[in-house]
């Protein structure tokens, strides 16, 4: 399939090659394989935290959801290093997460949350809304106009009774606003993707490079880690990047 695919774009009946998968480790060779430059992926809170396996038993064991996968977490940031951009679907998890009945979590999220939930992963460009009515439609198109407090999923992330996130940083900036005006959820992202590659790929040192303010000049206050909802060792993070940057 792939080589027909790069024979019609050699020939320019085609421009561009995508991907649309739900498996994690499928997604990941498709885009370390430097063919494809969009991946249509299955992106919110819950499905965040299964495993690759396709057994049904794992899907549904306790452990499954007791961390982020990390296959899915490198693949989120191999996307943002390669420059390969995520449409994101099944954003609600088919409605589930909308339903606290039904939400593997134990509780319900609103549209609002798991639409700005998808568009803060790394490497995300836009999320493919699914509908059954015009009004399930309205909602979503709402986010546009929504405020801050309504698309804040950090709260109802970590009150989650069935799945924590503890330690892990969500990059939803509620460790905001630090003294020395540190972007400590960009300056986090940018060291996972480092540490993601097992180097610094040279797009992401520019990018950190032009942030107004760097790692180093962090002193160490705490303030960010007493806002963290996710008990993020973010002292412990500033101090990682700025022995991976430099600065």
């Amino acid at each position: 399939m792939l080589a027909y695919a790069l024979e019609l774009k050699q020939a320019g009946i085609i421009r561009h090659i995508g991907l649309s998968s739900h498996n994690p480790e499928v997604a990941l060779a498709a885009v370390e394989s430097g063919h494809i430059e969009v991946l249509m992926f299955s992106v919110n809170p819950c499905y965040d935290l299964q495993p690759a396996s396709e057994d049904v038993e794992d899907l549904w064991r306790d452990e499954a959801y007791a961390a982020m996968d990390p296959q899915r977490q490198k693949l989120y940031e191999v996307c943002q290093a390669k420059g390969v951009g995520i449409t994101v679907m099944k954003a609600f998890g088919g409605g589930d997460l909308l339903d606290a009945s039904l939400s593997p979590a134990g509780k319900a999220l609103t549209a609002n949350q798991c639409i700005h939930y998808a568009l803060t992963r790394p490497a995300v460009s836009c999320v493919l809304a699914g509908a059954h009515s015009v009004e399930q439609l309205r909602q979503s198109a709402a986010y546009e106009d929504a405020g801050e407090a309504d698309r804040d999923y950090a709260a109802a992330l970590a009150s989650f009774p069935n799945i924590s996130w503890k330690g892990h940083c969500m990059y939803c900036s509620h460790c905001a606003p630090c003294p020395k005006k540190l972007d400590v959820a960009s300056i986090t992202k940018f060291l996972n993707l480092a540490v993601a590659q097992g180097q610094v790929p040279e797009t992401v040192r520019e990018h950190y490079g032009v942030l107004e303010h760097h790692a180093g000049e962090c002193v160490a206050c705490g303030a960010c880690e007493k806002r963290c909802p996710f008990e993020v060792s973010i002292i412990e993070n500033m101090k990682r990047a700025k022995a991976i940057f430099g600065v």
